[in-house]
């Protein structure tokens, strides 16, 4: 599991925010979009997709000006899918101070050359944490399978 992971950070542009100064939204699923991105094509070893975005917790908003983590790991897979946590972080780059604001769950799908689903390694928990963040995504899937 510790292979199958994406880092992603980025500086806040004043051309990010929304109108009360803050990341937007949008720009701020991109971000975990992205970071999932890495995670999902370094464990299936070719590309994936995004199929869907099921989850995101806005805890904090984040200033302009702020530095941006986005640490995604691949928790659970099934034949084809991927399920992602991410995590986002916000740094005040003058103090270091950083603040976990944002959580999110993210499934990709890996594919081959003609955009067909496609297997992917299995996913084989090694320590106490990656057991537990296996475990919850595993049910997780199975409350959404039955709805």
């Amino acid at each position: 599991m510790s292979q199958s992971v994406g880092t992603l950070t980025v500086f806040v542009m004043p051309h990010m925010q929304n109108v009360l100064g803050d990341l937007f939204g949008g720009e701020l699923m991109a971000l975990v979009d992205q970071a999932a991105a890495v995670a999902a094509i370094r464990h299936a070893g070719g590309p994936a997709v995004t199929a869907s975005i099921d989850r995101v917790d806005f805890r904090e908003r984040i200033p302009v000006g702020a530095l941006v983590t986005c640490t995604a790991s691949v928790d659970f897979v099934g034949n084809s899918s991927m399920d992602i946590s991410v995590e986002v972080y916000s740094e005040k780059v003058s103090t270091g101070e950083k603040r976990h604001t944002h959580t999110a769950h993210v499934v990709f799908v890996a594919i081959d050359g003609e955009g067909k689903p496609t297997r992917v390694p299995r996913l084989i928990p090694e320590t106490d944490e990656e057991r537990e963040r296996y475990a919850r995504a595993e049910a997780h899937r199975q409350r959404q399978k039955r709805g």
